[in-house]
């Protein structure tokens, strides 16, 4: 979409040059890489807290720093992906974060390590991660033409889908077997290899001009607020945006209390819940696997209504009885459907939205599906506790969903076009320009 045009770069165009088709390979590579050294490092810090202090509270703050940089930097990182070269903050992303890992296994290395000094890398570490997936978006735009990116969205999140199931066991094992210091190095090396795949991308060299051009620091407001303007005169990615949030109040609402229910509900033990967790994450798989071919035949806004409503059929299971059993059968319908909706918005949202402005868009998409979050988790929690069989949890879920999945229909989204109209300005600039110049 427009930025790989080398006629009209500039100017909002949606004809595409087709790019190498290595470099959907090496970017999918080092999404792979870098997303293993992520899954590495969240478990360092806590390990070697634990090593130090002994002291759980020390240990769950060092799980949570992981989770602040996105609040506080969320937003702006999606301004800063529109502003410079994506490519260039991918691969400063990642060495940076590879010296970040060095420095945590030098001071693990230390005879006295400082668990403040600890904190401060881990929350530094952290920090950066925030910025590499707006940029990685834009860059996917740019790197894979139109006809295949719902491939590669669908490869994303299967990789997405099996580090969530798989990580924790396998990061966890991994650090526990070398130990922090090694792990740290390894988990250097990974960003290593990320960068070096990042750097040969073969992009077209008008749109690192337009990063170099797009703007300037004491701009970053005035961009913002054209993003803003943007997303909210596409009405399909408008309320895709919201739809998508209001998703995860429903789903959170169960996901955050599956440790209690099968546990102190349920009465199972402990391992139970990896068997639950492994269930969904086989049908997410399930549904990564399928979304390419169904996108194939159909408009990625069409397959998001039509997952929303597989996605209410999951959550009705465990409603109609509430246990373990029940569970983990619509649990893993919700998995496939979540990676259905996933793919089938992130290939629209990528469709529709002018490539200059992609990061912005997705950074508040990403702050508002975030957001909802704790909210769902906290009323889930109020829930599970109010009725004995906790089937007021999964009933509210579903109803949530259901509302969500007649507002998905009655939405723009389900007549959504697949790409803009042909040599037309981008919604975004048209509507910069007329409150620039009102009539």
């Amino acid at each position: 979409m427009g930025e790989t045009d080398r006629t009209a770069g500039t100017s909002g165009g949606h004809e595409e040059v087709e790019p190498p088709r290595g470099d959907g390979t090496l970017l999918r590579g080092a999404f792979l890489i870098s997303s293993v050294g992520d899954w590495i490092y969240r478990f360092v810090a806590p390990f070697l807290i634990l090593e130090l202090t002994g002291s759980a509270v020390l240990v769950a703050l060092a799980v949570a720093v992981e989770l602040i940089p996105y609040i506080l930097f969320g937003l702006v990182a999606g301004v800063v992906a529109d502003m410079y070269d994506r490519r260039r903050i991918m691969i400063v992303c990642d060495l940076v974060s590879a010296v970040l890992a060095t420095a945590i296994a030098v001071v693990a290395a230390g005879d006295d390590p400082s668990v403040g000094l600890v904190f401060a890398l881990a929350l530094v570490l952290a920090g950066v991660r925030p910025f590499y997936f707006p940029a990685f978006q834009g860059v996917l735009v740019t790197a894979v033409p139109q006809a295949r990116r719902s491939r590669v969205n669908a490869w994303t999140q299967s990789v997405d889908s099996l580090l969530s199931m798989l990580g924790p066991v396998v990061g966890a094992a991994f650090v526990a077997a070398l130990g922090v210091r090694s792990a740290s190095v390894v988990n250097a090396v990974t960003f290593v290899l990320s960068a070096l795949m990042i750097r040969m991308l073969t992009l077209p060299a008008t749109t690192l001009a337009v990063r170099r051009t797009g703007g300037r620091l004491r701009q970053a407001g005035r961009d913002f607020a054209e993003g803003f303007r943007t997303l909210w005169s596409i009405p399909a990615v408008a309320w895709g945006t919201l739809l998508i949030a209001a998703a995860n109040l429903a789903g959170y609402m169960v996901e955050s209390n599956i440790v209690y229910f099968v546990i102190e509900v349920e009465n199972h033990p402990a391992w139970t819940i990896g068997v639950v967790v492994g269930i969904q994450g086989a049908g997410a798989l399930a549904g990564a696997a399928l979304s390419p071919r169904v996108l194939d035949r159909y408009p990625p806004g069409q397959v998001l209504t039509v997952a929303m409503a597989i996605s209410a059929a999951g959550m009705l299971v465990p409603a109609l009885h509430p246990s373990t059993v029940f569970l983990s059968v619509g649990w893993c319908v919700e998995g496939a459907a979540t990676s259905l909706v996933v793919v089938s918005w992130f290939t629209l949202r990528q469709n529709l939205v002018p490539n200059e402005q992609i990061g912005r868009i997705v950074s508040v998409g990403r702050a508002l599906a975030y957001s909802t979050i704790p909210v769902g988790s906290a009323i889930g929690g109020a829930l599970i506790g109010s009725h004995p069989t906790s089937r007021l949890l999964f009933v509210t879920a579903l109803l949530v969903q259901l509302g969500v999945c007649l507002a998905t229909y009655l939405s723009p989204l389900r007549t959504a076009p697949s790409k803009p109209p042909e040599n037309t300005e981008p919604p975004g600039r048209a509507l910069a320009r007329e409150t620039r110049h009102p009539r």
